[in-house]
């Protein structure tokens, strides 16, 4: 137990576990802290659209706001920017996941993850048909704990099922319109310290641009690019038109390159340019080589010294090495378009592409952040094309035994990094990371789901990565602490995520996985007071420690007893005390040797009065035990 009521513990997902280096960077605070400095932000730069203040009378007035309107107007900021403005009233601000259900008992929506006041977005917005369809059945019910724990509740409809909607939802149903798109602009310039009367200055290609209506997120990029540009040379015209060349699709002068490049050696340059930009030459030159060897290309076979030099290759596929020595394209724009000419124009190019990115990523001169960059643009055109499968293969490649840790286990932490921050397919890879949770796993897997979950997943997704890092602890070999202690880690940041491990291991039991929950039930032990006095967590707590008595040793259990006894000796709540002694005594469901053992280490441990309040509960229920028609077995005081 702990004696801490507040929500946040301290969060340290240090080294300890993650073996002798972490494969992902540690986040410098809480996922939660980190969510919440990711919202701080969007309301500093959302630009208010249309239908804002309607839909804020209905969250208010009705607790529920369900938001439609075009794709990319910015619907899903637009309900979170609301549920922001709420006052908090101690509840917190939640981003729910629905996934299909593990059993038959288990809901799409639990009305369980809904707290006293907590503002909560449901974004259903790039949803499939089957979670549509399954959270719309339960919608109503989830809706009824929403006012009965007085929560606030806002719902961003998916475009293509918008119709579906029943006509019970009707009154709740609001359309925000597209922001004002210079306000938007001048928003995110102003907080990259571009500061100004945009609408003055642009030059008018950018008036063009946002005249055409662009996504939202596309505006952000825009913004994101021109504050790049304004840390370098030229005035606030010349930096949107470098912004504005950086966002436009080059595709069409990329393939006149190309067509200009006759020899493969060249055009295997021109790739792996597109894919390492940015990296230093010798990895970029490195590179090259291995792809023409991946490609059946043919090398320079003229001696070494009669080559041509590096640099004038580069300037042959339009590129050059900068004072930094690394490698960029001197047009904006073209390594994303050259990426995704080669890949869509030339699909024979992919197989070989992901067997020389894995060869790549054991190049000495690449270093670490031009890796991740290249297995993030990597990922970026698999996505494209939906070839989730190649992914996962090279996950599950990249982390076999023999897999080198600093190069390719870390890769794969980054894909899947890459893929759980994607708004589109972020769904597919948590199915994905599940179903490798619940298996036997090699170590260097099993590590990158830990560090994956606990780093990213949790940021918005906390409730899923709590399920999958579960299934990971149960399924860790003995005497296995990585997923064990980054699930206790996640866990113990929140009341609500404890809260929802406990009723995990009390109601989701299997023969497979009954020992190893009661084992990491033992561990569970930062639960607060209020646990141990409300229905169902006591409930719970019961059935949790009626497992730990039925299946462990009492060498494992013996020690947390005391402990649990400990605290009942030092509490001024007689309420609190009696409960802890109640719970370990149903618990043992009368099991004479478990009575024995904890009242034995009670008299070494506690002190007389509690020793002897312990020793009346068991006599207590035993006669209980008795009257049902049992067999008597009372504990002796002596």
């Amino acid at each position: 137990m702990s004696d801490r009521n507040g929500d946040t513990y301290n969060y340290n997902v240090s080294n300890n576990y993650f073996g002798p280096e972490p494969l992902l960077k540690s986040p410098r605070a809480t996922p939660r802290r980190v969510a919440d400095d990711q919202l701080k932000r969007l309301q500093r730069e959302f630009a208010r659209p249309d239908g804002m203040g309607e839909a804020f009378d209905v969250l208010t007035g009705e607790h529920t706001v369900i938001l439609h309107g075009e794709p990319g107007s910015g619907r899903t900021s637009a309900a979170r920017v609301l549920l922001c403005e709420l006052p908090p009233d101690g509840g917190m601000y939640l981003e729910l996941t629905p996934e299909a259900p593990e059993t038959v008992a288990d809901r799409w929506l639990s009305p369980d993850l809904v707290g006293g006041h907590d503002r909560m977005l449901l974004d259903l917005s790039a949803t499939d048909e089957r979670t549509w369809y399954a959270v719309h059945e339960e919608l109503s019910d989830f809706r009824h704990e929403v006012l009965r724990r007085g929560a606030f509740l806002a719902l961003v409809l998916p475009s293509p099922f918008e119709e579906g909607l029943s006509p019970q939802f009707a009154q709740f149903r609001r359309r925000i319109g597209r922001p004002d798109g210079w306000e938007a602009v001048n928003r995110h310039l102003w907080l990259a310290g571009v500061h100004g009367n945009v609408r003055g200055l642009a030059p008018p290609a950018l008036r063009t641009y946002l005249d055409s209506g662009p996504p939202m997120r596309d505006l952000a990029r825009l913004a994101e690019r021109i504050g790049t540009a304004a840390r370098g040379p030229g005035n606030f015209a010349s930096w949107c038109e470098a912004a504005l060349a950086a966002q436009t699709d080059r595709t069409r002068d990329v393939a006149d390159a190309v067509g200009r490049l006759r020899k493969g050696r060249q055009r295997a340059l021109f790739l792996t340019t597109a894919m390492l930009e940015g990296a230093r030459a010798e990895a970029v030159h490195r590179a090259t080589n291995l792809l023409v060897d991946e490609a059946g290309s043919a090398h320079d076979e003229r001696p070494l010294l009669e080559h041509k030099r590096l640099s004038l290759r580069l300037e042959t596929v339009g590129a050059e090495a900068g004072p930094d020595a690394r490698v960029r394209f001197t047009e904006p724009g073209f390594a994303k378009a050259a990426r995704r000419l080669f890949w869509t124009d030339l699909p024979d190019i992919r197989e070989p592409l992901g067997h020389w990115l894995t060869k790549v990523l054991k190049v000495r001169e690449l270093e670490e952040p031009d890796s991740a960059e290249a297995v993030a643009r990597f990922t970026d055109l698999c996505l494209s094309t939906h070839e989730l499968e190649r992914l996962t293969g090279l996950v599950e490649q990249w982390t076999l035994d023999s897999a080198h840790r600093g190069t390719e286990v870390r890769a794969a932490a980054h894909l899947l990094r890459h893929g759980i921050e994607d708004e589109q397919w972020n769904s597919r890879f948590r199915s994905a990371i599940y179903d490798w949770s619940t298996g036997r796993l090699p170590k260097h897997l099993r590590e990158v789901l830990v560090e994956v979950c606990t780093k990213v997943m949790s940021i918005h997704h906390p409730e899923p990565a709590l399920v999958r890092l579960h299934h990971l602890a149960r399924n860790e070999p003995h005497p296995g602490v990585v997923a064990r202690q980054g699930l206790l880690a996640l866990v113990n940041q929140e009341v609500r995520l404890q809260r929802r491990l406990l009723a995990r291991l009390a109601t989701t039991q299997s023969e497979r996985h009954h020992r190893a929950d009661a084992d990491l039930f033992l561990d569970l032990t930062e639960l607060p007071d209020s646990f141990l006095l409300t229905a169902p967590t006591r409930e719970w707590l019961t059935v949790c420690w009626r497992m730990a008595f039925d299946l462990l040793d009492p060498g494992r259990w013996a020690d947390r007893t005391v402990r649990w006894l400990a605290t009942a000796d030092h509490v001024d709540d007689k309420d609190l005390a009696e409960a802890i002694l109640s719970i370990l005594v149903d618990a043992s469901d009368t099991n004479y040797p478990v009575l024995s053992r904890i009242y034995a280490d009670a008299r070494r441990s506690v002190s007389p009065e509690l020793a002897s309040r312990l020793l009346q509960s068991i006599n207590t229920a035993q006669r209980a035990r008795f009257t049902r028609g049992a067999p008597d077995l009372e504990v002796s005081a002596s």
